[in-house]
């Protein structure tokens, strides 16, 4: 016994390692719904915890505890960081999404307001590894180094061996045909985070995500290649004539992005001028806005140029900021004699919009500097937000009526978060703490609505400043939301607003068109973020012709659907979640079949039209 006692202590510090790591492991998989004990995944991350064991058993004692610390430190901010990204966003983050890392400061608030005391846990694991670095550090190790590269070697070469004997056995159940919802084909392409998480575990996400964020672009791309594309861009550019077509033809319009927005903000009492909108608009009452990775930044993008964002190499506002976008609407406006704006009350460099807008083709981007809107008493930059009704105003002074327009306006006091930190928010909060049918909801909930009253008092000085101009029979008002709003993060507040959703049903948010002229209708067919470019080209005669674009026109024909970025989608027959690989209804597996295949290919060809900047 004595012999083996001193064996065992040399590599105590190696269990604790290892315990540690699947503590992460496990606290994560708990917190975010992921299956709690993944065979296969224990296998992956069992197969990379032996190399990296190999690895350090080579180092004298000392620096190995320290490196086993720092591993765990890191495993435990990252599990923990992950946790809370899918708590606000319902996916896991990439690290090509560092580019928005200096924005990080500008949400700590909302962060931090979204904590719960069950994310402390993981500081579990860097306890134990912190008493193991106090406690094991002194103690020398008696092992010979030769020993300790031998079984370093054996790890080593036993833990690559699972990891590609595994790998053989997923690519032997591969197949051409619906490949891409295999276990392999998820493995090559990453499609769906959440989804690699469960099947591949820890480890081999951090892998995966930093290899391909590493991974530099092509630089070039073949005539074979480009031909590829070409054919593809072809398909997804036609656009069919109907009863709606040209029907807005050289009117105004203003497209507004409404922050945060949900159903639950439209009350004939509370928000009387979104009230009045919805019940005299074309209203679409199953419109989705999914979420890629930049939630309101995609959005923005998506409305404008019919595209899909970038997902495998950044964000598209950093990345693909100096792309041409010749078929962006503010473009295509201004090839109608159009002056096209946009206009934001917040900071320019935010989501780089000023940059990335100048490439949609506006002709100035109006940030709260440019329309000279005042940070009132009390402001803090990212805590509070500057009211709409005076993003309205701004926008309403610096319109010339004189000419046809086409503005774009990204409204901010919707936004995240909804406490009394909000200072700018208190009268509104006063009128819906003493509404009778409000009073009673909670403290979130009641600031989430009163952000969205500045919303409604923005419409209202809207339309009276179209009014006092001359322009509100000449103009056309469609108003969508980003997301819907994931800045609630109470269970009381999530069932109050909406509705305790957690399926996709989470993802329905208002969208309207609003015209002094129109026949109220309220429109049933499912639609989303990416039909809203094909549709105001088809009501105001735009030439599209040549752009590819993923939506269609919400006035069109055919079998519709919405691709969320784990390549999940809703059809007007079913929905097809990717992460639990829903089993689709015989009777309607020609339909998946097809949605499927063009999910897949449009989310190759899109990347590689951003990477090879197609239409520069």
């Amino acid at each position: 016994m004595s012999k083996i006692s001193p064996s065992i202590k040399n590599y105590v510090d190696i269990f604790l390692f290892t315990v540690s790591f699947y503590l992460c492991e496990i606290l994560l998989r708990v917190q975010i719904g992921l299956t709690v004990f993944s065979g296969q995944a224990f296998l992956f991350d069992l197969s990379t915890l032996l190399v990296i064991i190999g690895t350090i058993l080579l180092l004298k004692r000392k620096w190995r505890i320290i490196s086993e610390f720092l591993l765990i430190l890191y495993f435990s901010i990252y599990s923990f960081a992950q946790n809370v990204h899918y708590l606000f966003f319902s996916n896991l983050f990439s690290y090509r999404k560092l580019s928005l890392a200096s924005e990080l400061d500008n949400v700590k608030s909302e962060v931090l307001s979204g904590l719960k005391v069950e994310n402390l846990l993981f500081l579990i694991p860097v306890v134990i590894m912190l008493a193991a670095l106090v406690f094991l550090l002194k103690d020398t190790d008696k092992t010979k180094f030769k020993k300790r590269l031998i079984v370093g070697i054996v790890l080593a070469i036993f833990g690559l061996s699972i990891r590609f004997g595994y790998v053989q056995v997923l690519r032997s159940d591969y197949k051409i045909d619906n490949s891409w919802n295999k276990d392999y084909y998820l493995h090559q392409v990453m499609q769906n985070r959440y989804k690699y998480m469960d099947r591949f575990g820890l480890l081999e996400f951090n892998i995966k995500d930093i290899l391909m964020t590493t991974t530099p672009p092509k630089s070039s791309i073949s005539d074979e290649e480009m031909e590829d594309i070409d054919n593809f861009a072809s398909n997804y550019s036609y656009r069919e004539s109907n009863q709606y077509t040209d029907v807005f033809e050289g009117k105004n319009l203003i497209l507004i992005l409404c922050e945060s927005f949900d159903e639950s903000a439209i009350d004939e009492k509370l928000t009387p001028t979104l009230y009045k909108l919805k019940s005299e608009s074309y209203y679409f009452n199953n419109h989705y806005a999914p979420l890629y990775e930049v939630a309101t930044g995609d959005s923005e993008f998506i409305s404008q140029t019919g595209m899909l964002p970038s997902i495998n190499n950044g964000t598209t506002s950093y990345t693909f900021n100096l792309n041409s976008y010749p078929y962006a609407l503010a473009n295509l406006f201004k090839n109608k004699g159009y002056e096209a704006n946009s206009y934001h009350s917040y900071t320019g460099n935010f989501y780089n919009r000023e940059s990335l807008h100048e490439s949609l083709g506006y002709s100035t981007f109006y940030d709260m500097d440019k329309l000279n809107l005042e940070r009132y008493p009390g402001y803090k930059e990212a805590t509070t937000w500057i009211l709409d009704e005076y993003l309205f105003e701004g926008m309403i002074e610096n319109t010339d009526f004189s000419k046809p327009f086409f503005n774009f306006v990204v409204t901010v006091s919707g936004h995240m978060s909804y406490n009394s930190g909000r200072i700018e928010l208190k009268e509104y909060y006063d009128i819906v703490n003493t509404n009778e049918r409000f009073k009673d909801l909670d403290e979130e909930s009641k600031y989430y609505l009163a952000a969205q009253i500045s919303l409604d008092r923005g419409i209202e000085t809207l339309l009276k400043g179209l009014e006092e101009n001359g322009s509100l029979d000449k103009t056309v008002i469609y108003m969508f939301a980003d997301h819907y709003p994931y800045g609630i993060v109470t269970e009381e507040g999530k069932q109050n607003i909406l509705g305790g959703v957690d399926d996709y049903h989470i993802y329905k948010v208002p969208m309207l068109i609003y015209g002094t002229d129109l026949k109220p209708t309220t429109f049933d067919k499912i639609t989303s973020t990416f039909d809203i470019y094909p549709t105001i080209c088809n009501l105001f005669g735009l030439d599209d012709s040549k752009a590819y674009k993923v939506g269609e026109d919400v006035f069109g024909d055919g079998i519709r659907y919405v691709p969320f970025m784990d390549r999940s989608f809703l059809c007007d027959y079913f929905y097809f979640d990717s992460s639990k690989d829903t089993i689709v209804e015989d009777e309607y597996i020609d339909a998946y079949n097809k949605i499927s295949s063009e999910i897949n290919e449009i989310f190759y060809y899109s990347q590689e039209i951003l990477l090879c900047d197609y239409y520069k």
